[in-house]
């Protein structure tokens, strides 16, 4: 009779284990943070490029700032300027709105270096629904070409 009871009991933990990990599986995962790099070329191009796997495919298009906030800060003797543009990116996937914080540090001869964090304001098409943020670099040579590259994270609300 111990033996029966002992087949039963464990049975019985198999069906349960069993029914759990089914229920389990069929939930909708979790919304996993996307480590992502955003590439402006100029200003007037971008390019987006998942680093880890998810729901963020590569994308491309054009970029636009707006809203400048021009004010500037000195800070051991350098004086910086600091503006918070929106940054929009329209590419095939959809458009990412973009608040940034940059601040622009004259180096030499004409050159200019940045520091940047950026978070998501809003989405559309494939963006619809994401939020995240992360930090960006770039540099502007003397004769206007710009490259700033940004990385952070994405992922749906």
């Amino acid at each position: 009779m111990h033996r029966k009871l002992t087949a039963i009991a464990v049975l019985a933990v198999l069906v349960a284990t069993a029914a759990t990990l089914a229920a389990v599986s069929a939930a909708e995962p979790l919304a996993a943070k996307q480590r992502v790099a955003i590439q402006l070329k100029g200003g007037a191009s971008f390019v987006l490029a998942p680093m880890t796997s998810g729901a963020v495919k590569r994308d491309a298009g054009s970029a636009s700032a707006c809203c400048w906030t021009r004010r500037y800060v000195t800070r051991d003797g350098l004086t910086h300027e600091i503006d918070d543009p929106q940054l929009t990116l329209i590419g095939k996937r959809g458009t990412l709105v973009l608040r940034n914080r940059i601040e622009f540090f004259d180096i030499f001869d004409g050159w200019t270096a940045t520091t940047a964090t950026w978070k998501v304001v809003r989405g559309t098409g494939d963006y619809a629904g994401f939020s995240g943020g992360g930090s960006g670099a770039g540099v502007e040579l003397a004769n206007g070409n710009a490259k700033t590259l940004f990385q952070g994270f994405l992922s749906p609300k």
